[in-house]
């Protein structure tokens, strides 16, 4: 729910100025002692800016970030903070000169307190305006369906101007004909079985129950029994909120912990961002690394036949976004109209298409698809966001439209260039089976079992033993 995100965020943040703040001191020390590094000085001080940094800019709330806040309150908050901080280190100097030497100490506390709250006012409002940016332009959102009726309708108008939380409502489900005329551009949808196709036909992220318990509109035990099913996050706003909403004429201040949330999927919001980071860094990494290997792979292909050297195709990613995803070409040009002539030939179950001796692929993609190395383009699919390095793969549209209910859950985790199915499946198990071990993945994800896939997928690779 989103306080927790905010609260897990907030931490982060602290810890990102914390660490500013530690490296200013070491820089401010630096340029005007001009001395090298005192590991004992730099423990002692560096111990009291881990303590009072991080009580103070929690306690005046300078780790959030999706939050109304002028920029006097956050000058004002970062001042009170280098203030107290700086004046504890001016007297330990003054009065304890063991400490360190006591010497020009308040010229070079005062550079030290102007670089701080220069540096972290800046930081702040960088952080905070490319993310409002990112957001209004549609990256890092999540999409969602709100269940409510009128008296809902205050706290409907509040996420939508809340644009900076990330969140895009795509459609409400209400029984309530003003919704229609209240909400011009919002899909307004009247029962559970349009809902239950629009969550199929378009990527849902979460879905917000607003209705009072008591109300039989809806299933709300089938709502959580499917949402979780899909892997879809289910948010049921709890009745004392509701009775607020109604008792304040409508005033809304803040979500608190008004909401119940119902999840399958990993929810581990800092280990999730850790990935995050992991899969850019090392996509980067391994793309510079590698970029004489994959331009020699590249001549080959375009020697081999002229054709195009990447094959490019809609793939689904998280809760049924769509990407283009990249790969080296492996086939023939003309693979894909090809297919019918030889769906007769189709040896893999379910709504996949597989062939051990595909007649299409061509000389240099055999030798790919044995190393896997034909997979390498989508190190870039990772850069842009649509991918992850290991995670379940990414699907074709008219795969997951024969999906069975509790197969979509699949769709709960970004899609990833390795996985279970990739370093332990690939034809010797059954599409079911398949399934199942990308649903096992995502039931017990952790940062350490996607080391493990990591370092498994290079047995592959130097095995050759893709297919």
């Amino acid at each position: 729910m989103i306080t927790k995100r905010e609260k897990n965020l907030s931490k982060m943040m602290i810890a990102v100025q914390v660490i500013i703040t530690m490296a200013l001191f070491l820089f401010a020390e630096k340029i005007y002692h001009k001395r090298g590094f005192n590991i004992t000085e730099n423990v002692f001080f560096f111990s009291q800016i881990l303590i009072i940094w991080s009580i103070f800019l929690s306690k005046l709330r300078l780790g959030i970030v999706f939050r109304t806040m002028t920029f006097i309150s956050r000058f004002r908050g970062y001042l009170v903070t280098i203030l107290f901080g700086s004046t504890l280190f001016y007297f330990e100097i003054k009065f304890f000169p063991i400490i360190r030497d006591p010497g020009n100490s308040f010229k070079f506390l005062v550079i030290f307190s102007l670089l701080d709250l220069v540096c972290l006012i800046g930081f702040k409002m960088v952080f905070y305006n490319s993310m409002r940016y990112l957001r209004r332009t549609g990256h890092n959102t999540r999409n969602l369906i709100i269940i409510a009726d009128s008296t809902s309708i205050p706290f409907i108008n509040y996420f939508l101007q809340a644009k900076d939380w990330g969140y895009h409502v795509l459609a409400i489900l209400s029984l309530d004909s003003e919704f229609k005329c209240k909400f011009n551009d919002i899909r307004v949808i009247k029962n559970e079985l349009n809902l239950k196709n629009f969550i199929i036909k378009y990527p849902i992220d979460d879905i917000f129950y607003c209705l009072p318990m008591d109300d039989k509109s809806y299933d709300l035990e089938q709502l959580i029994k499917e949402s979780e099913e899909i892997g879809v996050s289910l948010h049921i706003m709890q009745q004392s909120y509701i009775e607020e909403l109604i008792l304040n004429s409508g005033k809304v201040d803040g979500f608190n912990n008004s909401f119940v949330t119902h999840k399958k999927a990993s929810h581990n919001y800092v280990s999730l961002k850790i990935k995050d980071f992991f899969d850019i860094v090392f996509s980067i990494v391994t793309l510079i690394l590698l970029s004489p290997f994959l331009a020699l792979i590249s001549i080959l292909i375009k020697l081999e036949d002229g054709g195009p050297v990447f094959f490019k195709q809609e793939r689904i990613s998280l809760n049924g976004r769509r990407f283009t995803c990249h790969k080296f070409r492996s086939m023939i040009v003309n693979a894909e109209d090809l297919i019918p002539e030889l769906e007769k030939k189709n040896e893999a179950d379910g709504p996949v298409f597989k062939i051990e001796n595909d007649p299409r692929i061509t000389k240099i993609g055999r030798i790919l698809r044995k190393t896997s190395l034909d997979e390498l383009p989508q190190f870039y699919n990772v850069i842009k966001g649509d991918m992850s390095v290991v995670g379940p793969r990414p699907p074709l549209l008219k795969e997951v439209q024969q999906y069975e209910r509790s197969q979509l859950r699949r769709l709960s985790m970004k899609p990833g260039i390795t996985c279970n199915w990739q370093v332990w499946g690939r034809h010797q198990v059954s599409f079911s089976e398949w399934m199942k071990m990308d649903l096992d993945y995502i039931d017990n994800w952790s940062l350490w079992l996607d080391f493990k896939i990591m370092f498994a997928t290079v047995g592959v690779i130097v095995t050759a033993k893709g297919q």
